[in-house]
Order: C-alpha cells, then sequence, then structure tokens
C-alpha cells in the first residue's frame, strides 16, 4: 500500500516540500515509489524514485531527511 511522504524541493529560494508517493518498509523507512517526472515541472527533488530514506514524523506527516543504508 502507498501512502504520502514530502520529499524537499532543491531548487526553491525556501524550504518547500512535495509530496509522493510511498512505501511503508518499517517504522519511518519508506521506498519512494512515485513515477512522476518532477523535472517536467521544474522541481528537483532532495530524492527519487526507487530511494528508500528515513523520514521524520511530524504531526502525522513523513518527511524524508536522509537516505536509509
Amino acid at each position: 500500500m502507498t501512502t504520502n511522504i514530502y520529499v524537499k524541493i532543491l531548487n526553491e529560494d525556501m524550504p518547500v516540500w512535495r509530496p509522493v508517493k510511498a512505501v511503508y518498509l518499517k517504522e519511518n523507512i519508506f521506498k519512494i515509489v512515485d513515477k512522476t517526472d518532477f523535472e517536467k515541472l521544474d522541481e528537483i527533488l532532495e530524492f527519487g524514485l526507487n530511494d528508500t530514506v528515513v523520514c521524520k514524523n511530524s504531526n502525522g506527516n513523513f518527511y524524508a531527511v536522509k537516505l536509509y543504508s
């Protein structure tokens, strides 16, 4: 099952986070499965398709903060 997590857009002057589809793997760990071509939207995301990321939970929303290793 997919859920939305938030990934930072790098080419913005202020902090902006884009919701992307991801699959929950385990506590605070998600794999991004969103196939949207964000570059066509003129957005460069910090993490992309098939990246496994560690997220911070803030008020029930998950924000990707680093790659999971």
